[in-house]
């Protein structure tokens, strides 16, 4: 199982270096191009403390949690304000739902256990999965990632339940340096896209000089085709993709994304994690004996 030297494009800039480690450890050339970076300001913090508040002063039911740097900030938050401790506990008597494994990890680190991970960890798989404990008359708090859907919130009101919602951070084409720091301290490493990068990695995907390209987040696809559109590239960059690129998306929602702009996905991994989705890459190309051919 081998990428055998394909270059691989990682356009997100969340955990970029972790991806390329990856990738280059399955005997690929990371080329790595964020297309989005991740902005904390000011008022979003106040914000996660405003919501620390909420969780102490209403009768929480349910509590979601999108990902890890959200719990971060969170708790974060409320160490600040002098009522961390008091979270915890509450935290710690409610049924809290992670997304995914990040969240569920930085919850364990707080002394909080996380009774579902749902399966199907988008916005429509979480309403269901909500839907199914039973959300007529309950209070949901929800803390979102970068990429917010009114989706689950719509739904959830409509089977009768009281929805609280927070963002702690936003994705951003303009990545602050005091945004980066911030997140630095949460132990995640943030590499901010730079737009003549961006538009190096349309020209090299034209050229062939790319063999896949890896998205670990809607945001990720929708910026790439922004750039594009502002230089009057989008047509050309979906031919170049959908002609001689290898697709690589992690979860519907970021699949959603690129077929929104008629790309078509070729590998979307079963578990939504960075090593899953290199080995699907490593299967498809085993699989089809060769990378697409412009």
């Amino acid at each position: 199982m081998s990428l055998s030297g394909l270059v691989v494009v990682v356009t997100g800039s969340r955990r970029a270096s972790e991806l390329a480690h990856i990738i280059d450890s399955f005997g690929g050339i990371p080329y790595v191009a964020p297309t989005i970076g991740i902005e904390v300001n000011q008022g979003m913090n106040e914000e996660a403390g405003y919501f620390a508040y909420q969780i102490l002063k209403e009768k929480v039911d349910y509590a979601v949690f999108m990902t890890g740097p959200g719990v971060y900030s969170l708790m974060s938050a409320a160490r600040n304000l002098g009522i961390e401790k008091e979270l915890i506990q509450i935290l710690q008597q409610v049924t809290v739902i992670a997304r995914s494994l990040k969240p569920k990890d930085a919850l364990a680190m707080h002394g909080i256990k996380t009774k579902i991970v749902p399966k199907d960890n988008t916005s429509k798989g979480i309403a269901q999965l909500l839907r199914a404990l039973g959300v007529a008359g309950k209070r949901v708090f929800i803390l979102w990632h970068g990429s917010y859907s009114s989706e689950l919130k719509t739904e959830l009101e409509a089977e009768g339940a009281q929805v609280f919602e927070s963002s702690t951070y936003m994705y951003s084409t303009d990545l602050k340096e005091n945004g980066a720091e911030i997140l630095k301290t949460m132990g995640y490493e943030y590499i901010p896209p730079e737009e003549t990068k961006v538009l190096k990695l349309i020209e090299d995907i034209s050229i062939a000089h790319i063999g896949a390209i890896t998205f670990t987040s809607p945001p990720a696809a929708r910026e790439l085709f922004k750039i594009a559109s502002q230089h009057g590239l989008n047509e050309s960059l979906r031919e170049s993709l959908n002609r001689g690129v290898i697709v690589v998306a992690i979860g519907p929602s970021t699949r959603k994304a690129l077929e929104e702009n008629d790309v078509h996905v070729d590998v979307m991994p079963t578990m939504y994690k960075m090593g899953s989705m290199i080995k699907s890459l490593c299967d498809y190309l085993d699989n089809e004996g060769s990378p697409k051919m412009q």
